[in-house]
């Protein structure tokens, strides 16, 4: 069995899917410090692939791209840079207990910004149950896609 687990990580929880087998087992949010006793409980090490979404990938948000009023260009930025943080810490924290780790760029795209903002639309395409936020439907997308 391969259990392959997603991480959209953030500045409070970060959002957390474990797939097996392209089958959604579960999603949810953990905090930083409760995120290896999570791990640990989804099964060995040796069976487990952790895709991290590494928004250091991307290029950040300056001038005329931004086309944002400098106040909230300048929260977004902050905002990033937080989860750019979260994200080399998380990898590190997971290869520091021998958890195999992949980087993935942030995915985009018309289905990736349909799925992350619709959580029918989620459901529809993952054949997931229940109630989904954007954080947890974000690491499932990176599990399943990534």
């Amino acid at each position: 069995m391969n259990i392959t687990i997603g991480i959209d990580p953030d500045t409070d929880k970060s959002g957390i899917a474990i797939v097996v087998n392209k089958q959604i087992i579960d999603l949810a949010t953990v905090k930083l410090f409760d995120l290896i006793e999570y791990l640990d409980a989804a099964g060995p090490k040796d069976t487990i692939i952790v895709k991290v979404e590494d928004p250091n990938m991307i290029k950040p948000l300056f001038g005329e791209k931004a086309k944002n009023k400098r106040a909230i260009r300048e929260k977004i930025c902050q905002d990033v840079g937080g989860c750019k943080a979260v994200a080399r810490l998380i990898c590190e924290l997971l290869e520091s207990h021998n958890y195999k780790v992949i980087k993935v760029r942030p995915l985009k795209g018309p289905i990736k910004r349909q799925a992350k903002n619709d959580g029918n639309y989620f459901n529809k395409i993952t054949g997931w149950k229940g109630r989904t936020n954007e954080d947890k439907r974000d690491a499932a997308m990176i599990a399943l896609w990534g």
